[in-house]
């Protein structure tokens, strides 16, 4: 797998949904008590920087309701499996 792959799904999860980096970031810190930079979400978006399984990158999950094997390129299925 690319290791940038993660950054194109992040991308496309933000234009889905027609929001900008600001948007995503501010939600995200806020929602989630993480400190994702913008400037950090664009490198990731943009392949300058491959992102790490930390708490921002699962916070974004959350923010986004889809499950790690879709943003890692496992599946193309967008939505968690419900175990419960």
């Amino acid at each position: 797998m690319d290791e940038f792959f993660i950054g194109n799904r992040l991308k496309e999860l933000r234009k889905e949904r027609d929001l900008s980096l600001g948007m995503v970031v501010k939600e995200v810190n806020q929602k989630y008590g993480v400190k994702l930079s913008k400037g950090k979400l664009s490198k990731w978006e943009n392949k300058d920087n491959a992102p790490v399984l930390d708490e921002r990158l699962i916070a974004l999950i959350k923010y986004y309701n889809v499950s790690l094997d879709y943003i890692i390129g496992l599946t193309d299925k967008k939505t968690p499996p419900h175990l419960w």
